[in-house]
């Protein structure tokens, strides 16, 4: 768990989701990137760079499966952090990923068909991709103002980026988000909360603010004292669902407590534990506090989500995803499992390097 020893970065835990069906929500997707871009701070190259990946993301998407989903998220401090970009879509996917990555200048049937990801990968500062041919495409890419080495993102050191994935939205027509999470980082801790506001709208986005707020001075805590300080702060709201795990080095374990609807998991390529919370509403009907250790394996992902995720997902439907970047895993569980009608978030940890194709 050497990963978790990393400080935190400062990252935005709201995403902004895009429709990509034709050419005029693409050139709209890259002028809100490039804004979001321009108000985090990033260089005027970098500006560009953000513009010319999203170009890249849409017109694969568009072309080759028919239209998708573009999602942006802030990751890192103003002016010394990225913007993450997903792109999401149902295609009919890529048969040889070796053959469609190849950088050696020569045409071949994949590099014209999806040559737009080896511009990508060009582009970005980080670059993954996972595809399922005939189930679709996610890809993820990193673009940041270069504080260093080049091609290298200049939040690659820090955790929150090379451990997290996180897609969170609120409810179709909603503009606040009922949902939040957050992840605290210590040496030999790491400590992950999920809370989902009942209901959605302003009134669950505020039961999910103070549990943010509440969050960071007890951090440090067992899960289940964290829930028993979550429960006070929470008492004049309408209540959330919320779980917390904490990953120890020392230990090699995850410790969990939760209370209401909000999954949790601990998957590997061998182990695919659930992660059960108890009955019962935070602020208002809580019920006393109990926690579960279970084992953390080398290779293992967390993965905490709202219940505007299907918990009917499995890994075995996805070979290969537990070895690609955690924004990957997030985005195609969003992909595949979201229900609109609520908020929405997914949460992906993992240990491990993020790959690079």
């Amino acid at each position: 768990m050497e990963n978790v020893t990393a400080p935190v970065a400062t990252v935005s835990r709201m995403s902004a989701l895009f429709l990509v069906e034709d050419a005029l929500q693409a050139s709209t997707v890259r002028l809100q990137a490039m804004a979001m871009a321009r108000a985090h701070g990033l260089d005027t190259a970098a500006i560009e760079r953000v513009g010319s990946v999203v170009s890249e993301m849409a017109a694969n998407t568009t072309t080759h499966a028919g239209g998708g989903q573009i999602i942006l998220r802030t990751v890192g401090d103003v002016a010394t952090g990225c913007i993450e970009i997903l792109a999401l879509d149902r295609g009919p996917g890529i048969a040889n990923m070796t053959r469609a990555m190849r950088d050696d200048g020569l045409p071949t049937e994949d590099t014209r068909r999806d040559g737009g990801f080896v511009g990508i990968r060009r582009l970005a500062d980080l670059f993954d991709i996972y595809s399922q041919p005939g189930h679709g495409t996610a890809v993820v890419a990193h673009v940041g103002t270069p504080s260093g080495l080049a091609s290298t993102c200049p939040c690659s050191g820090l955790v929150m980026h090379a451990a997290v994935g996180v897609v969170c939205l609120p409810a179709r027509g909603e503009v606040e988000c009922g949902d939040d999470w957050a992840v605290d980082v210590a040496p030999g801790r790491l400590s992950a909360l999920l809370v989902d506001g009942l209901g959605h709208g302003p009134g669950a986005a505020i039961a999910a603010l103070a549990a943010i707020t509440a969050f960071g001075p007890v951090a440090a805590a067992s899960p289940e004292l964290v829930l028993g300080t979550m429960d006070a702060a929470l008492h004049n709201t309408r209540g959330a669902a919320l779980s917390v795990t904490v990953l120890e080095e020392a230990r090699q374990t995850a410790r969990f407590s939760g209370v209401g609807n909000v999954d949790g998991r601990i998957v590997s390529a061998d182990a695919n534990r659930h992660l059960v919370p108890q009955n019962g509403i935070v602020g208002h009907t809580m019920p006393r506090a109990q926690a579960v250790d279970v084992p953390w394996p080398d290779d293992g992902r967390l993965v905490m989500h709202s219940d505007g995720i299907s918990s009917r997902w499995r890994v075995a439907d996805y070979p290969g995803l537990l070895a690609r970047h955690p924004a990957l895993f997030a985005g195609v569980l969003f992909r595949d499992c979201a229900r609109l009608r609520d908020d929405v978030t997914v949460l992906v940890l993992s240990n491990l390097p993020a790959p690079v194709a």
